[in-house]
């Protein structure tokens, strides 16, 4: 793995030269010392994470930088900058968002670079002083970890890893103790391997690291099986083109109302996968920890800062993981069902998709660089935007459904104490006219995609109702009559027929066959999510009862295809 040592080493002198710049020098600035991020703001997490990666580079034989002054004197500068600027109870702020915060992920990054330094430098009396530094920094944060707890379910796993880290190192016993508490109340992981926030993107691959560090500090190996269960799965959300399927998170990777956005298995899920593939002897974590390396590198999202993990384990860097992984293959094909997180996963090679419960957007198709999401939605007293609370297996496939209804009040038959509306008794009230709406969609796997039949029943008509097929931008959109590009904010309603979606220059296909169109009543329906801002939306519309088979067609087209073609 020497290539992928030396890349990492050059990276990370680059990274020394760049970020050194971004110190603040400024004595009268009250954040002098600390490091200035693109928000001007000067982080102690910031500092901790550049303060971990000065201690690698110093202490690499490989690194220009080895047993560099400057670079000790920069440790020595973030050390004294994180003393100075936590809190008196030894807390830290992270003022993008927590305020008396332990610093349990700092701690990690920190202790891992002390570990390294002491392995491989340590001796001279500079070198001592800097040690000792180091360990005061990791004292104070150990006090903050003690005085403060957790706010999200996967800190607690990062809080114990931090309290078994520094009892290692201090010998506190108030550490262990804390760090069994959040043991004892269980690992929070299903059966089929997702933890409670299901963050395949971000927080997952936060409590796969923190469950190996107690794994590796609290000498607990009943956790690798878990983690090993969890990166597993990730295998089943990886996408057709290499990104991670998010739209199910319950954290920020879902995209924060946008879902555009893209998240790649990058630098946490590399070491996460090189590590754990050794210590579990999995040759497919190691295949994968080597596709994440390449792919990460050929992508231009730079080169995955493990250094820490090659100099703690210098075995690594002669290991030779292209003769292990010969004959390992990462999964192309699957089709998989979460019925705890709502969701079902399908990949075929150059296409998947995603069908989810709980969101506005419960179809995700990819076809190669092509992506469609789906949307639904009846104009019905302004609460018939379809969001399924479940994704249900059938006979055939999958099914969503949703159940609305509304009525009209009565006058009071005894007149109420107040005129004030709000104030009133409305529970008193009669009711009348109730009418109900039930919305369906079933889904059935093809050979190269899926059907949907969406269908409508209710006691109430003609109701005017919606399809949405959400286009990200960047794809040709062709139907017998027009040709067009797919522009950010722009729609169309096609009466009938099909349209084709294209990547002109991948040549991935995405047929859309059983449109339809009845009225315009789409971008300002009242009850609907607003319009995609970011994409292109293709509408199919109509009036309850709705009852239509639409057909999604993915392919690679093998020749350039010609526009007087028809394209069915």
């Amino acid at each position: 793995m020497k290539e992928q040592y030396l890349s990492m080493v050059q990276s990370m002198d680059l990274f020394y030269e760049t970020v050194s710049r971004r110190r603040i020098t400024l004595e009268s600035d009250p954040f002098s010392g600390g490091y200035s991020d693109i928000c001007g703001l000067s982080e102690t997490s910031t500092a901790s994470g550049f303060m971990s990666n000065f201690l690698q580079i110093y202490a690499c034989r490989d690194s220009k930088y080895y047993r560099s002054p400057s670079v000790l004197c920069e440790i020595n500068n973030a050390c004294r900058y994180i003393l100075s600027h936590t809190n008196k109870d030894c807390t830290s702020n992270l003022m993008i968002t927590d305020f008396h915060t332990p610093a349990t992920f700092d701690v990690i990054s920190i202790v891992r670079g002390y570990r390294i330094f002491l392995k491989y430098c340590g001796q001279t009396e500079a070198e001592k002083e800097t040690a000792a530094l180091v360990l005061s920094v990791i004292e104070r944060h150990a006090k903050g970890i003690l005085a403060s707890g957790f706010r999200t379910p996967n800190h607690r796993w990062v809080e114990s890893a931090a309290l078994f880290m520094t009892y290692n190192i201090l010998g506190w016993p108030e550490l262990n103790e804390k760090a069994r508490k959040y043991v004892a109340e269980g690992i929070d992981i299903d059966v089929y391997g997702e933890f409670t926030e299901r963050s395949p993107g971000m927080y997952n691959a936060v409590n796969d690291n923190a469950l190996l560090v107690m794994a590796e500090e609290g000498n607990m190996p009943e956790l690798y099986p878990m983690v090993a269960k969890n990166m597993e799965l990730l295998f089943n959300y990886i996408e057709c083109d290499g990104s991670i399927f998010t739209q199910n998170s319950r954290r920020k990777d879902k995209g924060e109302g946008a879902a555009s956005g893209k998240w790649y298995p990058g630098h946490p899920y590399y070491y996460l996968y090189l590590w754990a593939g050794l210590i579990m002897k999995n040759k497919r974590f190691l295949k994968f920890a080597d596709y994440i390396y390449r792919d990460s590198v050929a992508g231009g999202r730079g080169t995955p800062g493990a250094l820490w993990l090659f100099l703690l384990n210098p075995e690594l860097i002669d290991f030779d993981l292209d003769a292990e992984i010969v004959d390992t293959i990462l999964p192309t094909t699957y089709a998989a069902y979460y019925p705890l997180s709502n969701i079902y996963r399908r990949r075929k090679e150059f296409f998947s998709y995603s069908i989810i419960a709980n969101s506005p957007n419960f179809l995700f198709l990819k076809c190669g660089d092509l992506t469609v999401y789906v949307r639904a939605c009846a104009s019905f007293f302004m609460k018939a935007q379809f969001i399924p609370k479940k994704v249900e297996k059938t006979e055939t496939g999958f099914r969503l459904q949703m159940h609305v209804s509304d009525d009209y009040k009565l006058p009071l038959e005894t007149p109420p104490a107040t005129s004030d509306f709000y104030a009133i008794d409305h529970s008193k009230r009669k009711h009348c006219q109730l009418c109900e709406l039930d919305i369906f969609l079933d889904f059935i796997d093809t050979e190269n995609g899926l059907k949907m039949h969406v269908y409508t029943e209710s006691n109430a008509s003609p109701i005017p109702f919606k399809l949405e097929y959400v286009v990200l931008p960047s794809c040709r959109v062709e139907t017998d009559n027009v040709m067009l590009d797919a522009h950010a904010g722009g729609n169309i309603v096609i009466k009938q027929g099909a349209v084709r979606l294209e990547h002109f220059e991948s040549g991935h296909t995405i047929l859309i066959n059983g449109l339809f169109g009845k009225h315009r009543y789409h971008t300002n329906m009242r009850g609907s999510v607003p319009p995609a801002s970011d994409a292109f939306t293709i509408y199919s519309t109509d009036f309850c009862p709705v009852d239509a088979i639409v057909e999604f067609i993915c392919d690679i087209r093998d020749s350039a295809s010609v526009p007087s073609n028809p394209i069915l």
